[in-house]
């Protein structure tokens, strides 16, 4: 904003005037300043703004519905007192959020903001006429006139003393009942030492904006490489349009209401070159922003969806995991039978991949190519917020040609709360190519391997993991005695 900015100090400056502020908006009571010959309200010229007067807007969107509103309007001012219309704002904003600043030009001063949000419809215009004439106007142009005795459970009229609840004729009312409007409007109460035009800055948070990220990983006929695309969704619910927008995206569990300005930073040279990249990533504290790098249109009870990046040729390794729940090592009945062996796919979020700025959570989408090259669905998984540098794996479904049979061969109470148990797990490989499985045993409690036909990794105090190779069209049987203490 040119020049030097003027706060206004009635909006958003204290607790006091934030909980005055709501008690007008409940009670529908106004707390103005009181000043010695100030004129009536009604007398007051009317100034109007429209989205029409945006010389800017920025919206920044957050995760859990909600985004922070900044736009820079010009309005033409008349001197002295007056009020302002200003209109084209959310139905679902937060009033007591609205940050008002102006370009000192005209010495713009705020005494009282009002928020209206009583909108005009069938029903409410009827509610407002409860005990007023109205009339009907018949076929020939002659009118049946009646009262409006009350509209609960349908409407009750009084003609020609009798009661009615239908009346031919089309319904005409003399004029629009007061404190109805089309649209949520903010009614500001205002002083300007100068006539003219003057930029006016308002800044707040609304409800009904909300945004997500979807992937999809695209391998390659050996699933051993695959192309990223990433699309953000964002939806505006807010009652209002923002046209020629600069859209901004928070990712991050946010817990402070307001962002802090943080300066933009300039994309890396890979990123540069890349030219894919529709949105600059920044750091904001502890979050992370993505700012869309063109102006957009952010219209109400739509949905958009954007470009966020695009990576390709990225290493990509399959894997085959079998769970076991701790119940399984408790004793107790277990008469074994078939698992499914989950499928799995993994790769690290590193620049060498052309990659390595933070993943916004979302949902991955997961596509293989068919014999005649056609993309056919393998699996989704939603992954959370990611930093660069992390691994992302995917679960996307269950083995068809890979059948796992578990055996309890021997299970025996040692002690109070210590089990001994002896496992026969049969991996069957019905594929052409080997495949190594992750047998993956959530013991729980105090553990220890008395037996086994494979080495065992210890993936942590309560899990152990035996890497089983299998051999194409065959078999293996691992077998393994484990004590645990509960």
């Amino acid at each position: 904003m040119v020049g030097k900015q003027k706060r206004i100090h009635c909006c958003g400056i204290s607790i006091y005037c934030a909980v005055a502020l709501w008690l007008g908006i409940v009670l529908g009571v106004g707390f103005g300043f009181s000043r010695e010959g100030q004129a009536s309200e009604n007398d007051l010229p009317m100034v109007a703004s429209g989205q029409e007067d945006r010389l800017s807007v920025d919206v920044t969107v957050y995760n859990s519905d909600l985004a922070l509103v900044r736009e820079i309007r010009r309005v033409e001012l008349p001197r002295g007192e007056f009020k302002l219309e200003f209109q084209d704002v959310p139905s679902r904003i937060n009033p007591v959020t609205i940050l008002v600043e102006s370009g000192g030009k005209s010495g713009l001063e705020l005494y009282e903001q009002n928020y209206e949000f009583d909108l005009m419809s069938r029903l409410k215009i009827l509610h407002k006429y409860v005990g007023r004439e109205l009339s009907w106007i018949q076929e020939d142009g002659s009118r049946i006139k009646g009262i409006l005795l009350g509209i609960s459970n349908g409407p009750v009229f009084e003609v020609d003393e009798e009661v009615v609840f239908e009346v031919p004729g089309r319904l005409a009312l003399p004029a629009l009942p007061d404190n109805l409007r089309a649209r949520p409007t903010l009614i500001w109460l205002a002083d300007a030492g100068k006539a003219g035009p003057e930029e006016i800055e308002t800044t707040y948070l609304t409800g009904g904006f909300s945004w997500h990220t979807d992937y999809v990983l695209q391998l390659d006929e050996a699933g051993e490489r695959a192309d990223l695309q990433a699309w953000v969704t964002v939806q505006n619910l807010t009652g209002a349009s923002f046209e020629d927008a600069n859209l901004l995206l928070v990712a991050g569990d946010l817990n402070r209401v307001a962002p802090a300005p943080a300066k933009m930073i300039a994309m890396t040279d890979k990123m540069a070159r890349a030219g894919a990249y529709e949105f600059q990533e920044e750091t904001l504290y502890d979050y992370h922003l993505y700012s869309l790098q063109r102006k957009t249109t952010l219209l109400d009870q739509q949905i958009k969806q954007i470009s966020l990046f695009e990576a390709a040729g990225i290493e990509v390794q399959k894997h085959y995991r079998l769970r076991a729940a701790a119940r399984l090592f408790r004793g107790g009945n277990f008469s074994g039978g078939n698992e499914k062996v989950e499928v799995s796919y993994a790769f690290r979020n590193q620049e060498e991949s052309g990659m390595g700025m933070p993943f916004p959570a979302g949902v991955f989408r997961v596509y293989g190519r068919s014999g005649s090259g056609s993309r056919q669905l393998l699996g989704e998984d939603r992954v959370d917020h990611t930093p660069g540098g992390e691994e992302i794996e995917l679960r996307v479904g269950k083995a068809f040609d890979i059948v796992a049979e578990r055996v309890r061969k021997d299970s025996r109470r040692l002690a109070d709360n210590y089990f001994q148990t002896t496992f026969e797990i049969t991996l069957r490989n019905h594929r052409k190519d080997p495949v190594v499985v992750e047998v993956a045993e959530q013991v729980g409690g105090f553990w220890e391997i008395v037996a086994a036909n494979l080495e065992h990794r210890k993936v942590s105090a309560s899990e152990l993991a035996f890497e089983v190779p299998v051999p194409a069209e065959g078999q293996f049987v691992l077998t393994y005695t484990v004590n645990v203490k509960y």
